[in-house]
């Protein structure tokens, strides 16, 4: 359901087949005893019965690919990064006792986070409001009614006018807002979980050297970052925005096509920490999305823009700062979310152009 401004709410054969064995008589056939025994030489993910899909949040591989250590977020369900935080936030409003049985999740986003507690208010039996500004992608739209959310647009673009909405909506009974820009437990997951679990799969006797990554609340930024410095306290954190959109260095608020970071605003979990950036780096938009179809091309990886515009950054860092040699980014979101915007038809084989 869409709600404008306002809290109201082929079929089997018959006949029986005969098991084909095309290799039989075949002296080049593939004996697929070493494959299968490599396939199962690693520990099982999921051993026995999951209780249900948030048991497969986190736990996602990290890659090197072309000398940065890149943790792929996007595997998350839900499609993103935000699955963590989503998990993390409402549990945490559970055992404090914000939210109650029959409540309504509320929360401002431009997508992501909005799907993700789509999808844990599904699986606990609550019900959601996602207030998102229009003009992102219509995937992001999709994905949170999927689950069974309702979709309040406020705004265009920018996520400035629904966080308001989403906090006025969060005071009312029965509604609970998990404030993800502002919320410390955002912070806490990142330090606590997603920070030792990049630790724990780099390489033995690596520690990071830099933290490269774009800002959406700034949670994974401050969290991992403060993780990071546990084991190494040199370790840099660079803060990325969109060259178009320079919100933290310069207070530019325009449009851009990266979405899930500058918002229109300085998060309020970014503004208490600046003190833990050591630098500001930019990505245009047309360089992020031609990275972000090279990564599917090249790599097989189908991820969103954001993914692009960190590596690049990586990129840069690693140039400009060559004694960074263990450098660490994140690919947050899939690139299904933005099938219409960015690979179907002509845009699938043309330069993104920004206007």
């Amino acid at each position: 359901m869409t709600q404008n401004d306002s809290t109201k709410g082929a079929k089997p054969s018959s006949q029986a087949s005969t098991p084909v064995d095309d290799g039989a008589k075949d002296p080049s056939r593939v004996d697929p005893a070493p494959i299968a025994s490599a396939r199962t030489a690693n520990p099982v993910r999921y051993r026995g019965v999951s209780a249900n899909i948030l048991d497969a949040i986190g736990d996602t591989p990290l890659l090197e690919i072309e000398g940065i250590f890149v943790k792929l977020e996007f595997l998350n369900p839900s499609g993103s990064i935000k699955a963590r935080i989503a998990h993390y936030m409402i549990e945490r409003a559970e055992q404090r006792g914000q939210l109650r049985p029959g409540d309504t999740i509320v929360e401002a986003t431009s997508g992501n986070t909005g799907n993700a507690l789509a999808m844990v208010a599904a699986v606990k039996g609550y019900r959601m409001l996602v207030v998102m500004p229009e003009g992102l992608s219509s995937e992001r739209v999709a994905i949170s009614r999927a689950f069974g959310a309702e979709v309040l647009f406020c705004g265009d673009f920018h996520v400035d006018q629904a966080l308001q909405r989403a906090r006025e909506i969060g005071e009312q009974p029965g509604y609970f807002c998990p404030s993800q820009f502002d919320s410390e437990s955002n912070i806490e997951e990142n330090r606590v979980v997603l920070g030792p679990e990049i630790l724990a799969q780099l390489p033995p006797g690596r520690v990071p050297d830099a933290l490269v990554l774009g800002v959406g609340t700034g949670g994974t930024l401050i969290g991992v970052g403060q993780a990071f410095r546990e084991v190494n306290p040199k370790v840099r954190l660079f803060a990325m925005e969109p060259s178009e959109s320079q919100t933290i260095l310069c207070g530019e608020i325009a449009g851009h096509a990266i979405e899930g970071i500058s918002d229109g605003f300085v998060p309020g979990i970014f503004q208490r920490n600046a003190a833990l950036i050591d630098e500001i780096t930019a990505v245009s938009s047309v360089e992020a999305v031609a990275e972000m179809k090279r990564l599917a091309r090249k790599f097989g990886l189908l991820c969103g823009p954001s993914s692009g515009a960190h590596l690049l950054a990586a990129h840069q860092v690693r140039k400009l700062y060559p004694e960074l040699q263990t450098v660490v980014t994140i690919f947050c979101d899939e690139g299904e979310k933005y099938l219409s915007e960015h690979f179907s038809g002509r845009s699938a084989d043309s330069s993104f152009v920004f206007g």
